[in-house]
């Protein structure tokens, strides 16, 4: 009976009214014990709570996936694509959203990592909000915490057609003493590739102008990554601390691709031309975090970050008998950044944030081989976002933000710039109850400068053209605009949206020649304009045994300034998962995508997926296949910038093939607790009862 109220009172806390700021945080022992209480949620899934909808995973859900990302894939958010084969996810607008892990910011790797029976519900934020200022879009999994105990968990994946060419291998052990979590991890994938790659024909507008057509005939691309992990938690009624160190490294040993190489008329020799490349990545990396709540309804929430990169990079290209050009590069990246967010609830529906984010990044590279040079780049900049937040009688809620962002980034033989940028935004939605939503946000944003576009270096391409860097490029203006409904019923939840966004001093490729030399480089110009408007539902039937859900969109983009183009597509996906006893079907289609970006038309086949899963316990299998039906799979991208023009396609192999996922997970040390049922359809408050 004890277990029943404390479960009770959380889901009550949780939904009944809680400002968003507070809600996750609030009452942590409380949530301790529901979520420890392994409670099954029963009716609707989905909660909409001013500017985010929590979304709870079903028993079948859970069980039907091995990873994280696995279980966002069956939650079927209706907003989201998730592409459980590749790992990723994208909005509806094709943009990602950033991930977070009980409030901590995070990447798709590490909620992929993430055990499914420890994701108690995951927050989606589609718009702009003060409890985390500075994103367009978050998704937050808030997982389970445990007393004591410890699990471990182990993953296998293994592409077996065409041939072993992709393995992913990890296993992770986390222990709980009390307050405190310790959790290592320890990976390692490869990825072999034998397609032939890239064919297609480029134009040189010289004075005597030449079209070169390449026709690939060989190509061998092998990688190798390694990760390791530790990380501690400190957890009390009210604070959580954390802190993790980790390796990555990466190693690309082999990467040979022939082509043949004819040009029309004939300015150099028909010839076979061969590209050899090799690459090395060592990321060192640590993390602090610390969320704490210092009084009644005030948060305060501090992270830092620091990653070192040591990476090398060796790239031969020889045609025929022509001179062979030879780039061997040595880079080095060091990158800190920090931010530091205060929420206070003030009275009468109201609260203040004051959100401050610095982050320094220094790069170096030094080349050696045909062209000998060096680039340097040191970017900085401290961003400040206060924000006010009001809701009138619990349902329109207003948030306003002044946001001020100052930057200065030094290239070496250049100098430095310094930069202050506005970031203001203003966001707003209605609650009509507890199942309707509405929402309206206007926001603006900067880019950051790179050193591989921001550099006065040059590095030769082959024996007529060299690549440029511009340093005077300027910064990006990024404004976006979203409107939108929601509707969460308890088998059905729908989603209408339209995003519009505007990248002005657009940075683009540009080309021009010198003499008999075509030289690559880059230009600010005009302005990319993209809009979206679409739905999308998801749908459970059969007693939740099947899911269905479906995406249709309208995308328009135009480019202006020089090399001014459009793109109009309608794109549209399907997805279903059918469960029956310990078996999970799952299918999934969308589009053929076309894509405009400042200086490049790119196209992507189709992509379409079937798996077959079974659970037992702890133990999870599956099989899967991907786009079996398709001949071969390209990757087409386009362009005509006047003295340049391309148009080629790239072959992969893997993009067709099937896998085998194994994996196995028990708990040890846990107590076992008696799950108890919840109903939360009844009534519009959304508070669930018994």
């Amino acid at each position: 009976m004890e277990k029943k109220i404390l479960a009770s009172v959380a889901l009550a806390c949780c939904f009944a009214g809680a400002s968003a700021q507070t809600a996750p945080a609030a009452s942590d022992s409380i949530y301790r014990q529901m979520e420890l209480g392994g409670v099954t949620v029963e009716g609707r899934t989905a909660i909409q709570k001013g500017d985010y909808t929590a979304y709870m995973p079903t028993q079948r859900q859970v069980d039907a996936a091995n990873s994280g990302i696995g279980l966002l894939a069956n939650m079927m958010i209706p907003k989201l694509t998730v592409d459980r084969v590749s790992g990723t996810v994208k909005n509806a607008n094709n943009t990602a959203p950033t991930i977070y892990i009980d409030n901590r910011k995070a990447d798709a790797m590490e909620a992929d990592r993430l055990r499914p029976k420890d994701i108690v519900r995951v927050e989606y934020y589609d718009q702009p909000s003060d409890e985390f200022p500075g994103e367009q879009s978050v998704l937050n999994f808030i997982t389970r915490k445990y007393g004591r105990g410890g699990y471990v968990d182990v993953r296998t994946s293994t592409t077996f057609h065409p041939g072993l060419n992709v393995g992913g291998y990890s296993a992770q052990v986390g222990f709980d003493m009390n307050k405190m979590n310790i959790t290592l991890l320890a990976g390692t994938d490869f990825d072999r590739e034998d397609a032939v790659g890239t064919s297609g024909t480029e134009h040189y507008a010289f004075d005597a102008p030449f079209t070169k057509q390449t026709t690939a005939t060989y190509g061998l691309t092998k990688q190798r990554n390694y990760y390791g992990k530790m990380r501690m938690t400190y957890r009390t009624d009210k604070t959580t601390a954390y802190a993790d160190i980790g390796l990555g490294w990466g190693e690309t040993p082999t990467d040979r691709h022939s082509t043949l190489v004819v040009y029309s008329p004939q300015a150099y020799p028909d010839a076979m031309a061969t590209t050899t490349t090799q690459s090395r990545n060592a990321t060192p990396q640590a993390t602090l975090f610390m969320e704490t709540r210092p009084g009644k309804g005030q948060t305060l929430r501090v992270q830092a970050n620091y990653a070192y990169g040591n990476n090398t990079y060796r790239r031969d290209y020889t045609e025929g008998g022509l001179t062979p050009v030879i780039t061997d590069t040595k880079e080095i990246r060091n990158n800190f950044d920090a931010h530091v967010k205060y929420t206070a609830d003030l009275r009468h529906n109201n609260s203040v944030t004051l959100y401050i984010w610095g982050f320094n990044t220094w790069s170096k590279a030094d080349y050696i081989g045909t062209i000998d040079a060096g680039q340097e780049i040191q970017d900085g900049g401290l961003q400040l976002l206060p924000m006010y937040t009001h809701t009138f009688a619990k349902k329109l809620r207003i948030g306003i933000q002044p946001g001020l962002y100052w930057e200065r980034y030094y290239i070496k033989g250049i100098g430095a710039t310094r930069k202050i940028q506005g970031r203001p935004t203003i966001s707003t939605s209605y609650s009509i109850n507890s199942k309707n939503s509405l929402y309206a946000n206007w926001s603006m944003g900067t880019s950051v400068p790179t050193m591989d576009l921001y550099n006065n270096t040059e590095q030769r391409v082959n024996q007529y053209t060299i690549k440029r860097g511009n340093p005077n490029l300027e910064i990006e203006k990024l404004h976006f605009v979203d409107i939108g409904y929601s509707l969460a019923l308890k088998n059905v939840n729908l989603s209408l949206f339209g995003d519009y966004f505007i990248a002005a001093d657009l940075t683009k490729d540009f080309y021009t020649t010198e003499g008999e030399t075509m030289v690559s480089t880059y230009m600010s110009d005009g302005a990319l304009h993209s809009c979206i408007a679409g739905g999308a539902v998801a749908w459970s039937l059969l007693n939740r045994s099947l899911q269905l859900s479906g995406q249709l969109m309208y995308k328009g983009q135009r480019l202006t300034g020089v090399y001014s183009a459009h793109n109009d597509r309608m794109l549209f996906s399907l997805s279903t998962n059918y469960y029956i006893k310990n078996f999970t079907l799952t299918a999934m289609y969308s589009s053929k995508m076309s894509e405009l970006s400042g200086s490049q038309w790119n196209e992507t086949p189709a992509q379409y997926y079937f798996t077959a899963s079974w659970h037992h316990k702890g133990l999870y299998a599956e099989i899967g296949c991907q786009r079996i039906f398709d001949k071969d799979y390209k990757k087409r991208q386009w362009f005509d910038f006047g003295t340049y023009s391309y148009d080629r396609a790239t072959v992969y192999n893997n993009m067709c093939s099937a896998w085998l996922k194994i994996s196995y997970s028990f708990d040890f040390g846990r107590k076992k607790v008696e799950r108890t049922e919840l109903e939360v359809d009844r009534g519009s408050s959304g508070i669930m009862k018994m």
